[in-house]
């Protein structure tokens, strides 16, 4: 009784994942959704793990074919995944040499074609005698291709939180975290797949590890789903100050006489402490370059070099030490922690609380009954 009512609690739960998944992929081709190409892609992602959960359902036994492959359509999965988050923080745009991502998926319905068509050609028999093999083959393929992009994905958003920390002074919505979680559904969806390469060609009940698979895909959609479809561009501007940045670097001497000129970083620190510009939640790096008479490439290669941090880390320590002179004051008494945080420049309860405590070793609580 108990495993029948998991089974209907599961099958529901794969079902509700591939309707979602076609009903926000609609949504988001809408008029007013799909003039951003970001939300064209994540259409595209969704709907394709729709239909590789209802290939998976409908179409039983691979319609009698000797192989254990249900759902072609997840080699579609990694380069959409990819595409979307290049197009969401701005990185690169897709090219029509985007296309050649797609080689593996077309290579394999070409090649099996003749097998789900009911083929009787001297190749459409050689399918069926090496059916096994091929098997194993084309699931060892689709395993290094998802774990190939989960590694390359990471690898991107790593690189985008750097970028981000690097001009922004306030992390909230810009550094991707619910996609990074998310990463790590797809890696228990590429886990999924190894175990189904070890175990389903042992097993007479292969339809176990379909459903578990299936049950992976609506998972992914349920995460995917539930941020992607109100997340904003968030490096659009950024990514092309970094792309300026990269093309006008500053040699290594000029690099070395701006982290050396003293003068030049007690000019922004001075700065910093009479006007207080860390108290606007929205200060930029090249925000504060333009307020201290710097270029952009400057102000950072001076943060970098003359105190080994990066913009965010270097901003928010002055906020950080705005909050101590706020709670010192007698007058503040009455207030919470969260307004003097916002009055400091923080934007957010976790990042202040996360940062606070890196400074001090201590949480803003324990830090104001430590005065006390």
């Amino acid at each position: 009784m108990v495993l029948l009512l998991i089974s209907k609690i599961i099958e529901i739960i794969i079902s509700a994942g591939a309707a979602q998944g076609f009903f926000l992929g609609m949504l988001l081709t809408t008029k007013k959704n799909k003039k951003r190409t970001s939300n064209k892609v994540l259409a595209a992602l969704l709907i394709v793990l729709s239909v590789s959960i209802l290939h998976s359902l409908l179409a039983t036994e691979v319609f009698d074919s000797p192989y254990k492959i249900r759902q072609p359509f997840v080699l579609l999965i990694g380069p959409l995944l990819s595409f979307y988050i290049s197009e969401l923080i701005g990185t690169r745009k897709i090219t029509w040499t985007d296309v050649l991502h797609f080689i593996p998926f077309v290579l394999l319905i070409f090649i099996l074609m003749p097998v789900w068509t009911h083929s009787t050609s001297s190749y459409s028999n050689f399918l069926h005698e090496k059916g096994l093999i091929i098997s194993k083959a084309v699931w060892a393929l689709i395993v290094f291709q998802f774990g190939y992009y989960w590694w390359s994905i990471l690898s991107v958003l790593q690189r985008h939180r750097l970028a981000v920390e690097s001009e922004f002074s306030n992390l909230e919505g810009k550094t991707l975290s619910w996609m990074k979680d998310f990463i790590h559904v797809f890696g228990l969806f590429l886990f999924l797949l190894v175990l189904t390469v070890i175990i389903a060609f042992h097993t007479e009940h292969y339809n176990i590890i379909d459903t578990i698979v299936c049950f992976g895909l609506s998972c992914t959609i349920f995460a995917l789903g539930h941020n992607g479809l109100f997340q904003e561009e968030v490096l659009s501007i950024n990514a092309a100050q970094d792309e300026r940045t990269r093309q006008s670097r500053p040699d290594k001497t000029d690099i070395q006489s701006v982290a050396r000129n003293v003068e030049t970083l007690q000019k922004v620190i001075v700065y910093l402490q009479k006007s207080k510009p860390y108290l606007n939640e929205a200060l930029t790096l090249t925000d504060l370059a333009g307020q201290v008479g710097m270029t952009r490439n400057q102000l950072s290669s001076l943060i970098n070099n003359a105190t080994g941090e990066n913009f965010y880390t270097f901003i928010n320590k002055y906020r950080v030490e705005e909050v101590k002179r706020l709670i010192a004051d007698p007058r503040n008494m009455n207030f919470t922690m969260l307004s003097l945080a916002y009055e400091a420049g923080f934007s957010s309860k976790s990042a202040f609380q996360s940062v606070f405590k890196i400074h001090t070793g201590l949480t803003p609580t324990e830090y104001r009954r430590k005065l006390r």
